[in-house]
């Protein structure tokens, strides 16, 4: 952390003398939330009415970002379980943790989507959010190419209402073949990471998890058309792998030079997967 700041501090004088600089050491702070270890939580896992454990779990394994599901787009409420995510973030600050709500809108009803993620943006009250993930794959809306335009202006809209607020958009591992028609470019210049879905399959090798996990991170640059876009890889499904791939995949994830690494989810991650953050962690790897 302190090596940390002795970088960005030269960014942030050069800023003070440098006309624009300024946004650019604003947009490299916005970035650092997303990056080293999170761990997940969402409105299906018993975890989430527990904020202690949450909390307690993140401490225990020195994670950075907690991610919590806010509500979805068919959710019967705004936000889901509210005192109890005030509760995590009020527990996770007090133990220097971040925490980003997340929100999968459906752009069916566009005042849903945009209410429901007013709603997580504010849901820490007096305790501001530190970032906010937009998840960004479901499929309701069949036309391809409505929904890619209404993806790409959900997140024009929330960068113009929260300019100062970290984004990143959380998006499946081959965006492409799932949507077809997938706004990338648009999604990269909105918000400040890339947190790609990289769920794998039990019956990869060990070397095809390393590959694909690592293709996660070169698929967004090349999609994205910046070849330095800032990716936080979301490996698992957890409950589904063998110890040995979530580690090839935590390797994956290290050997591609990704910013971040997390498993999806809490609920299910087990010592073997805490053994595979501490991999990608590790500076041996």
């Amino acid at each position: 952390m302190l090596r940390s700041l002795y970088l960005i501090l030269p960014v942030l004088l050069l800023g003070a003398l440098l006309p624009g600089s300024a946004v650019a050491s604003d947009a490299a702070s916005r970035t650092a939330v997303f990056a080293g270890t999170g761990l997940w939580v969402d409105i299906y896992d018993e975890t989430i009415k527990d904020p202690q454990f949450v909390v307690d779990e993140a401490v225990a394994h020195d994670i950075q970002t907690i991610y919590v599901e806010t509500s979805n787009y068919h959710s019967p409420a705004d936000v889901m379980y509210p005192d109890q995510i005030r509760e995590m973030i009020s527990l996770a600050h007090a133990n220097s943790i971040k925490v980003v709500p997340w929100y999968l809108p459906g752009y069916r009803n566009i005042a849903l989507d945009k209410r429901r993620f007013a709603a997580a943006v504010s849901v820490g009250g007096a305790d501001p959010i530190d970032g906010l993930g937009v998840d960004i794959e479901a499929d309701i809306v069949r036309n391809r190419q409505l929904r890619a335009n209404r993806a790409a202006a959900m997140v024009q809209w929330l960068r113009a209402t929260y300019p100062d607020l970290p984004m990143a958009g959380i998006v499946p591992r081959d965006a492409l073949a799932w949507w077809r028609i997938f706004p990338y470019a648009t999604i990269r210049a909105n918000t400040d990471a890339m947190l790609p879905m990289c769920y794998t399959s039990r019956y990869l090798t060990l070397a095809e998890t390393t590959a694909m996990t690592a293709a996660c991170v070169t698929t967004i640059r090349e999609q994205t058309g910046d070849p330095a876009a800032p990716v936080h890889v979301i490996a698992g499904v957890t409950d589904f792998l063998k110890p040995r791939l979530l580690v090839a995949a935590a390797r994956g994830a290290k050997s591609a030079g990704a910013m971040g690494f997390s498993l999806y989810n809490l609920e299910t991650t087990t010592p073997a997967g805490w053994r595979a953050i501490d991999v990608w962690r590790s500076p041996a790897g």
